[in-house]
């Protein structure tokens, strides 16, 4: 009696736990997470340099599972083999738009937001701060003529190029064969202001000419005094005006205590006008853009031709109570982004998709800014530092390799066109050296920038570095020395060379390029996640619809659901009641293996693949094999004349030793192929392998006790046609009666 009770007893543990797994089922959310080929998404496979170090490997699979965080897809399988990452995103296009509810106010103004808060005042305070500025759109430097000698689109960049035009010699066509060389080779300083003007010039060139930075021509003259003149004569002038909408600067604070007059009638009449207004200290400053949600915001209209467009434009914005947004939504669950416009909640679920994804997972983004020593034309014979695709490659272009090397990396030119060469000196900070960083809108240029805060041995760093840069600033703004300027390298190219107007000490700094939201978005998530420590190339890219993951989802469940009828009406009409056992067993395995697979997506994020559909279709094989072989050992022993009853428990003994090494066998192949195996082949190996070692959970819970009990019942064992004598001694009495 009290084995009896045992056996119930653990026949009722297995039925709670089926149990549990069927209510996590149907109503706690247990559910298996789809893999690639299951649910649709994208896969890439990236490869780094032969013979690069396994730590540096590990440290990129780091980053980019970091990187891919940030987009909140759905369960990532980022697998490392050598020198290859391969990067599989399940589900990374089913970004859905949902609407929800909400109560903020936003500044609205000509189908554009430009900002929102959940406080009234904060939105009016901004709104009432906004007016109409004008800005130069057309600067050109002209000459004494005012005939336009270069036009751009910024004041400094008129300067820049103004600081930069020279006076030299015209080389003469046929160069003078002089018969004095003791006064060319002269290097003494004090021939030059002695010689008459034709000794001087006219041997060594026919004319003098004004030259652009770049270094094309702009005019030449006979003498160098009229080349001088003509120079002096270049000036800046604004040739057409645009107008924006900006903040206005706030009023600079008062102090009272600032005002040490030496007369004493003077210091006595603020006295009292400072102490009559103590109201005015404690009052809350008004809001400003800064504290507005930017989220998918955009400036205020900028650009405008005229003043009364861009008063119309000003006029138009008025503060919008919103009681509802659209809210984009990962497969994970992640939200992306939100919007009170649905059209641009739209277009972020489509930028939120794998091809994005998949650009910024593989780049290498690795940021550094050095300090610029000099800027020459592309026309100069220095050649770009690794700027061949056959030589990124090398070990001398590493970034270790040149982080103390001076280096020349193209970027804008300073003239505003076309582009340049800049010379530059060892790394100051690189991505390492970055604590945050986030896109931000500049309150006073309306452009997207990457605001960024460093740690305390790159804060060090960039502050000697500044401090170095601004002492070659020219307070007169005549002149741009290049020295003064910090350029911001990311991937080998110059996106941006700030000046320096004064030491950055504090350890956080502003990274300005004329970034569209996206790219700053995107700037500010890879330096988030860290800079790759290698050079990946994209090997393979390979994506799967959703449509064609649900069609191999249910195939593969027609093919388990299939294979498991069919063994079940050949178990029954093979074995009788003892097939419903085996059937009954079977079910309760599926269950228990579809709910440890649930489990293990939700906790280690593993994904259910078609090949891990694969391996619990064969695992489904090796648990039939696992009956099969106890019911014919069961035969055996009724053949020996023993009764179903007392051969029960010698038979499952000794079958069990039978299944226990055979399982392990699996086990081991199966655990063999997950260690040296990547991709979907490890979904099939885990798959094969924990399903395995559940067959044995169930052989020895569920099917022992099972099969002990119905053998001590009289009634089953000798039920006609169907009971466990029909079973496992109908072959035996037909054998014999053929003798």
């Amino acid at each position: 009696m009290r084995r009896n009770r045992a056996l119930w007893a653990s026949i009722i543990f297995v039925l709670v736990l089926v149990s549990a797994s069927a209510i996590g089922f149907l109503g706690g959310g247990l559910r298996p997470t789809l893999g690639l080929d299951l649910q649709g998404g994208a896969s890439v496979i990236l490869t780094a340099p032969e013979g690069t170090p396994q730590d540096v490997m590990q440290q990129a699979l780091e980053n980019i599972r970091t990187r891919v965080d940030a987009f909140g897809v759905g369960e990532p399988d980022i697998a490392l083999s050598g020198s290859t990452i391969e990067v599989q995103i399940p589900g990374s296009a089913d970004a859905t738009v949902r609407r929800r509810a909400a109560d903020i106010y936003c500044l609205e103004g000509e189908d554009q937001i430009h900002g929102c808060s959940e406080n009234e005042d904060d939105v009016r305070d901004v709104l009432e701060s906004l007016e109409v500025q004008g800005r130069p759109s057309e600067v050109c430097v002209v000459d004494g003529d005012g005939e336009n000698v270069e036009c751009f689109t910024s004041r400094a960049q008129a300067d820049t190029f103004l600081a930069g035009v020279q006076i030299g010699p015209k080389p003469s066509p046929s160069p003078s064969t002089s018969a004095t060389p003791s006064a060319s080779a002269s290097p003494s300083p004090s021939v030059s202001p002695s010689a008459s003007p034709s000794a001087g010039p006219s041997p060594a060139a026919s004319a003098y000419c004004m030259t652009k930075p770049t270094g094309e021509r702009i005019r030449c003259f006979g003498t160098r005094a009229k080349a001088q003149e003509a120079k002096d004569a270049l000036e800046i002038e604004v040739t057409e005006r645009s107008y924006c909408i900006v903040p206005a600067a706030p009023e600079p604070e008062v102090s009272p205590t600032p005002s040490p007059s030496a007369s004493p009638g003077a210091s006595s009449s603020p006295t009292p006008s400072a102490s009559a207004s103590p109201s005015a200290s404690p009052s809350p400053s008004p809001a400003t853009f800064a504290e507005l949600d930017l989220s998918e915001a955009e400036a205020p209209p900028c650009d405008l031709a005229t003043r009364e467009a861009a008063d119309d434009a000003l006029d138009a914005i008025e503060i919008v109570h919103e009681e509802q947004r659209f809210c984009v939504v990962s497969s994970a669950g992640e939200e992306l982004g939100c919007s009170v416009r649905r059209d641009q909640a739209v277009e972020l679920q489509r930028q939120s998709g794998q091809e994005r994804l998949l650009r910024v997972i593989g780049e290498t983004a690795r940021l550094e800014e050095r300090s610029v020593r000099e800027i020459v034309p592309v026309s100069d014979p220095r050649p770009i530092t690794c700027g061949t695709p056959e030589e990124t490659d090398l070990p001398r272009c590493s970034p270790e390799a040149l982080e103390d090397e001076e280096v020349v990396y193209p970027g804008p030119s300073p003239a505003g066109q076309g582009f340049a060469k800049y010379v530059l000196g060892p790394v100051v900070i690189s991505g390492q050296d970055f604590d945050s960083a986030g896109a931000v809108i500049d309150s006073q240029t309306g452009e997207w920038t990457v605001e960024f805060d460093l740690n305390g041995d790159g804060a060090e760093r960039f502050a000697d570095a500044t401090t170095e840069a601004a002492a070659f600033r020219d307070p007169t703004g005549a002149t741009n020395d290049p020295r003064n300027q910090i350029a911001i390298v990311v991937d080998r190219v110059i996106i941006s060379s700030p000046g320096v107007n004064e030491p950055i000490t504090g350890g956080i700094g502003v990274i300005t390029g004329r970034f569209a939201e996206q790219e700053a978005r995107d700037l500010a998530t890879q330096l988030n996640a860290g800079a790759l420590p290698v050079e990946l190339t994209r090997q393979s890219v390979r994506t799967v619809s959703p449509t064609l993951g649900e069609e191999s989802l249910r195939q593969g469940i027609l093919a388990g659901a299939g294979g498991l009828i069919l063994l079940f009406l050949y178990l029954l009409f093979y074995y009788r009641l003892l097939g419903v056992v085996a059937w009954l067993g079977m079910t309760i395995w599926a269950a228990l293996a579809v709910a440890l697979v649930s489990i293990a997506g939700e906790q280690f994020g593993y994904a259910l693949s078609l090949a891990g559909v694969a391996g619990l279709v064969i695992s489904l094989g090796i648990t039939a094999d696992s009956y099969i072989v106890f019911f014919e050992r069961l035969k055996d022993e009724v053949r020996s004349g023993k009764s179903p009853r007392a051969a029960v428990q010698p038979a499952f003994a000794r079958a069990y030793k039978t299944i226990v090494a055979a399982d392990i066998v699996t086990g081991l192949a199966a655990g063999v192929l997950y260690l040296t195996a990547v991709s979907s082949v490890r979904g099939f190996a885990l798959t094969l392998g924990v399903a395995t070692l559940l067959d044995l959970f169930v052989v020895w819970f569920f099917k022992r006790p099972t099969v002990f009990l119905i053998a001590k019942s009289e009634k089953l064992v000798n039920l006609r046609g169907f009971g466990l004598t029909s079973g496992v001694a109908g072959e035996a009495a037909r054998e014999g009666a053929g003798l």
